[in-house]
């Protein structure tokens, strides 16, 4: 199995995650605060924020887990903590994807709110991929590692 114990560098790794994501979340929450007082540029740079740090994230810590492991998280798929992987994986790569969609679109103009008006579903959709793939990122890391 994955479990890991204290003193591995990966436990360190995933803990660190586990903090960042906790971060990224309330970066959200104050971009979603400068959102709602009309603050747009704000709100778009930390949204942006909160993207390249999650770019981060996975490239350090989430992608190399999963494909050092692939061969472990295709053949387990009967393992609790597999399947919550999973739910957790698919919808948080979707949303990050459309994180950096819809930053990249924003960056490219970011004066054009009217733009930003078009993407709202988009938006919003993202946060509630976002949102749910952090819980069972949360509960994939208590599996795994607690």
């Amino acid at each position: 199995m994955l479990a890991i114990g204290l003193g591995h560098p990966r436990f360190l790794q995933t803990d660190l995650n586990l903090v960042l994501q906790i971060i990224i979340l309330a970066i959200i929450f104050a971009s979603l605060f400068y959102k709602k007082k009309n603050n747009f540029k704000l709100h778009g740079a930390t949204m942006g924020l909160a993207v390249i740090l999650q770019i981060v994230a996975f490239i350090v810590v989430m992608g190399p887990t999963f494909f050092n492991n692939f061969d472990f998280f295709y053949t387990g798929t009967s393992i609790a903590a597999i399947q919550t992987a999973w739910i957790h994986a698919v919808p948080g790569a979707i949303a990050l994807l459309l994180g950096i969609y819809l930053v990249t679109r924003w960056a490219v103009k970011t004066s054009n709110v009217a733009g930003c008006y078009k993407r709202k579903r988009i938006m919003d959709a993202t946060i509630g991929l976002w949102i749910f793939s952090l819980v069972f990122g949360i509960a994939t890391y208590v599996l795994f590692y607690m």
